[in-house]
């Protein structure tokens, strides 16, 4: 095994072990402040991406990342529940009846864009819309985090190893892949950048300490 093999697997172990702790932290933070963690659209896009590449559309070769695929649709199952939960408690009294509607809408529309994308694109489809939900997610968080005033269901661990994640996953992109996935993954690392120094700054107004959340004294 040469020298770049074994950097190139170290990267990707860092993506794996990184998404798969936000995953965890997300799941954390929507049970425990009782706020879905992820934005719904892009956690319903996540899902059905990971569901279609772990079940539906496999690759060949490619083991060992289908069945991380598998335990990461399961935690946004997780996830999902916690939106089933709780989401509804963001919308407007006279609004909620439409959120069972707003669900099943959001569903099709995700799992129909990615199949379709699948169908048109072939083995394209993966990488490109993989990175096209990043750069989505990235930008939901931001919103997420400038409409509420607190840090209900975010963290600074999620900001960090999300970015983590991602930059590892652009690092590969910048050995092999299209200037558009490049772009892509550039505006990721961007946006989550300014996420991280957005929820710093929300953890400086509330007072609280970066890694235990605890008052500061």
């Amino acid at each position: 095994m040469d020298k770049s093999t074994v950097i190139t697997l170290l990267i990707l172990a860092t993506l794996g072990i990184s998404w798969t702790i936000v995953y965890l932290l997300i799941i954390y933070r929507s049970f425990k402040d009782k706020m879905c963690g992820m934005p719904a659209i892009v956690l319903a896009f996540n899902m059905f991406w990971e569901f279609l590449y772990s079940f539906v559309f496999l690759n060949q070769g490619q083991e060992i990342q289908i069945w991380v695929n598998r335990v990461w649709f399961f935690f946004d199952v997780v996830i999902f529940t916690s939106f089933i939960l709780y989401g509804a408690r963001a919308w407007q009294e006279t609004n909620r009846r439409f959120f069972i509607p707003f669900v099943l809408f959001t569903l099709i529309s995700a799992f129909s864009f990615l199949y379709l994308m699948q169908l048109d694109f072939g083995e394209k489809a993966i990488t490109y819309s993989a990175f096209l939900i990043n750069v989505f997610m990235s930008a939901s968080f931001i919103d997420l985090l400038l409409k509420q005033q607190d840090l209900r269901g975010q963290s600074f661990g999620i900001a960090f190893l999300k970015m983590t994640g991602t930059l590892a996953a652009t690092i590969v992109l910048f050995q092999r892949y299209s200037y558009f996935l490049q772009l892509l993954g550039v505006l990721c690392f961007v946006l989550d950048m300014i996420y991280i120094v957005m929820i710093v700054d929300r953890y400086k107004k509330l007072n609280l300490h970066l890694i235990t959340r605890r008052l500061k004294n």
